[in-house]
């Protein structure tokens, strides 16, 4: 074994349970009630209060049974991220690995109100400057943050430099505003 993969290892991801349990359960909360005011509005007061716990009951049960089948079939085993020393590779999209090589950059971001949603964008330099979204708060790795932070360490380690970086001028800015807060 090298230095090279004791140092950075194969890391793989799966799809995390909670927000897909979460979206059920609150598709679930809605659908149901939206349903239970759709019958108490069509039957009035012609069957009483029994009839319609009755019938949320009946509801509940429907709904628990099929949100139960809906989630027999997401194979959270799946890994649907992993990086090694070739690239990034992803299972949900079309093209399934995007080499060190190809990548310009790679940024962070929490969006929402209470920054529930974090987004790790891949910037590709093989295909335009085309983006790739990694919906990092639906994976089961832990700390979104720290996943970014180790997918930047690796493209460090295995992008080549650039002819900028080789020239020495890398450090050369052409503004005298720079702060150095954009750069990677």
């Amino acid at each position: 074994m090298s230095t090279t993969d004791a140092s950075f290892p194969r890391r793989e991801f799966t799809r995390a349970r909670g927000p897909i349990y979460f979206a059920l359960f609150g598709g679930g909360v809605i659908s149901l009630y939206l349903i239970a005011k759709g019958a108490a509005a069509i039957s009035g007061s012609r069957f009483g209060p029994v009839a319609g716990i009755l019938a949320a009951a009946a509801l509940l049960a429907i709904y628990v049974t099929g949100a139960l089948k809906l989630l027999s079939r997401v194979d959270f085993s799946k890994v649907t991220l992993a990086m090694d020393h070739e690239g990034i590779h992803l299972a949900h999209q079309a093209e399934t690995s995007i080499p060190w090589t190809s990548i310009a950059k790679i940024r962070y971001y929490e969006v929402g109100r209470f920054h529930e949603t974090k987004i790790i964008l891949i910037e590709r330099l093989d295909i335009g400057k085309r983006e790739v979204r990694i919906d990092a708060h639906l994976l089961h790795c832990g700390n979104p943050r720290d996943l970014y932070e180790t997918m930047k360490r690796y493209h460090r380690y295995f992008a080549p430099m650039s002819e900028s970086e080789e020239n020495g001028n890398a450090l050369v800015y052409g503004s005298s505003s720079w702060t150095g807060l954009d750069d990677d």
